[in-house]
């Protein structure tokens, strides 16, 4: 990229500052890095935390043509760096925490997209595809053939508490206030009731809270008494928060050798909502409904919903909503392509 001088690299962070979006940027030798922490030590995460958060999302090579060199191509390559940009640099929506923003990706994903994604700001941890043995958990989709992976954020215990997003999330303000929703804290496993022998250990403790999937159509806030839930004891797994465990994890991986122990239309989803079904011995716990929409619409976004799961280039139940996808997409793209030539001028 073409440099263009002291005055226009001043007058591009003018500009990042006047429209409120300019983020952390990290120098050497007025070159920028990429924000890396060691995956295997708390030592390298941000010392202001009083306690290991994270924001986290995952990507996996199934979801588009890897061999494509148009990064444009790859929709959910996109939407994870508009979720990042959202978390991370948007003036509404950022964290005021410093709190990390980690993308999983599997192998597939090619070098030039984990690079930019860490150029962006994010923390990329590959991880390795998590399948069943006897290949038995088909989703109702093909290309949800490697959901599974995502369940490997149990693994990552050098953070205390993750809030988890699908990549096909738009914000709508700032989420770091999830972590202190009642319903985030850390639970007790109920000790009269059991699990079968098959299945493993649980921890005593855990952490899985998030809000029951909206009907289509549905008030705000959304009520189970109104009848706005398709069902008020089950949940959609593109958004939930959740304590790294190991013995959550082998858990999880013992229960996808079991065939027919949850149903695997859905497979990661019905997979955890089974692991932490209301009568069972880890009950996923609620937390406030204005958090995170399904089937999100113009009056949700306009009541202050802090996040729609929803694709930024189809707005799904209300069309209303794309000029707002469309604004967030497009100031990421201007977002960035100031930040590259303001670090490279």
């Amino acid at each position: 990229m073409v440099a263009f001088g002291l005055r226009g690299c001043l007058t591009t962070f003018s500009i990042l500052a006047m429209i409120g979006i300019i983020g952390r940027i990290h120098w050497d030798g007025g070159i920028r890095r990429s924000v890396v922490i060691d995956v295997k030590s708390t030592a390298s995460l941000p010392s202001n935390q009083a306690e290991r958060l994270a924001y986290m999302t995952f990507l996996t090579g199934t979801m588009a043509d890897q061999s494509d060199i148009n990064l444009e191509h790859d929709r959910y390559f996109i939407a994870t760096r508009i979720l990042g940009y959202q978390l991370m640099h948007q003036a509404h929506t950022k964290t005021r925490a410093d709190i990390p923003f980690v993308v999983l990706v599997t192998s597939d994903i090619p070098a030039i997209k984990q690079t930019r994604l860490r150029e962006d700001g994010a923390i990329v941890i590959q991880v390795d595809y998590l399948r069943a043995k006897n290949n038995w958990i088909q989703g109702e989709m093909p290309e949800w053939r490697d959901v599974m992976t995502k369940l490997r954020a149990w693994e990552l215990t050098q953070f205390s508490r993750v809030a988890f997003f699908d990549s096909d999330m738009i914000l709508n303000r700032c989420m770091d206030d999830v972590f202190q929703d009642p319903g985030s804290s850390f639970v007790p496993s109920f000790p009269d009731r059991s699990i079968a022998e098959d299945e493993g250990r649980v921890p005593e403790s855990y952490v899985l809270a998030t809000v029951g999937e909206v009907n289509p159509f549905h008030n705000y806030p959304p009520r189970a008494e109104k009848g706005d839930f398709k069902d008020e004891n089950y949940f959609n797994a593109g958004f939930f928060l959740f304590a790294p465990d190991h013995d959550m994890f082998r858990h999880f991986t013992t229960l996808m050798e079991l065939q027919g122990r949850f149903d695997p239309r859905y497979p990661e989803q019905n997979l955890l909502n089974y692991a932490y079904r209301r009568e069972g011995k880890m009950p996923w716990q609620n937390i406030n409904s204005t958090w995170n929409i399904r089937f999100p619409s113009i009056q949700d976004k306009d009541a202050g919903v802090a996040s729609l799961h929803d694709k930024f280039w189809s707005a799904h139940m209300d069309k209303r909503l794309q000029p707002y996808y469309d604004s967030v997409h497009w100031n990421m793209q201007y977002f960035f392509q100031l930040w590259d030539r303001a670090i490279t001028a």
